[in-house]
């Protein structure tokens, strides 16, 4: 009998059909942001989940993919949204929030800067400290998706690198630990595939069955699971390969880590 794996769930919506039609015996569920779930995954207290791209290129010899699941965006991602009080070329020397929940998509938007825009803000501070702009991630950012006080332009990132390349962007890949038993990571990958292939026959009923739908109406929340793939096909592995490409550009910087998961503990 294969062992039973410590999975991280992430917790939003763009993340649901590989959980909702999970059953339920498949692997012990852990909540965690993106940011924490790949540093579980490091620590030994996760034995996979769909983790950010870019911790994958800092762990990738301790990794291994678990079929070729992921969450990419094909043009809008809807969610992950830099707002800002002004136009980001004109954001030279600026001072930026993120989100501590963030891993890839604080390198996405670096990446941007330089190749995009042209700029380099002076700082990424926390959002207590004074800020020319915030980056906002998943359901946080739906939630404030029509604007932010003070921030009165709003960039969808994910179409900022479809506009520069052409190309979908990926924001997480489902890994897990090198040490991880074959027969286990089988049966979880095994089930991914059935929950996402059963969801996605669907999405109006899973936005309909209780997970959480960030403030969205049932239509607005199909609307934004239609932006998504959840399977990497060529355009997306050669989308990751020029994003590790600008990524190495840049000089190293990583987000503070926590000690909290997603519930506080």
């Amino acid at each position: 009998m294969a062992q039973k794996l410590r999975v991280g769930l992430m917790p939003y919506l763009n993340s649901a059909v590989f959980y909702k039609r999970m059953p339920e015996d498949t692997a012990d569920l852990v909540e965690y942001v993106p940011r924490e779930m790949a540093l579980a995954v490091e620590r030994g207290d996760l034995d996979a989940g769909p983790l950010p791209v870019a911790e994958w290129f800092r762990m990738d010899g301790d990794l291994t993919p678990v079929g070729d699941f992921c969450v990419a965006t094909k043009q809008m991602s809807v969610s992950i949204l830099l707002f800002s009080s002004r136009m980001p070329a004109e954001m030279e020397g600026a001072r930026i929030a993120i989100t501590e929940q963030t891993a890839t998509t604080v390198q996405l938007m670096r990446v941007l800067f330089k190749e995009q825009w042209g700029v380099e803000p002076d700082a990424l501070v926390t959002r207590d400290e004074p800020h020319d702009a915030i980056l906002l991630i998943g359901d946080e950012a739906l939630r404030n998706r029509s604007g932010i006080d003070d921030f009165p332009f709003v960039h969808d990132l994910g179409e900022v690198w479809n506009e520069m390349t052409g190309l979908p962007f990926v924001y997480a890949h489902w890994l897990a630990r090198s040490d991880t038993d074959p027969a286990a990571l089988a049966a979880l990958e095994r089930a991914i595939g059935e929950s996402v292939d059963s969801a996605l026959t669907d999405v109006k009923a899973l936005t309909s069955e209780g997970w959480p739908t960030a403030n969205m109406r049932p239509e607005e929340a199909e609307s934004y699971l239609e932006q998504f793939t959840y399977r990497m096909g060529k355009q997306e592995r050669e989308s990751l390969k020029l994003f590790r490409t600008y990524y190495d550009r840049l000089p190293e910087w990583r987000p503070a880590a926590t000690t909290t998961d997603s519930n506080g503990n």
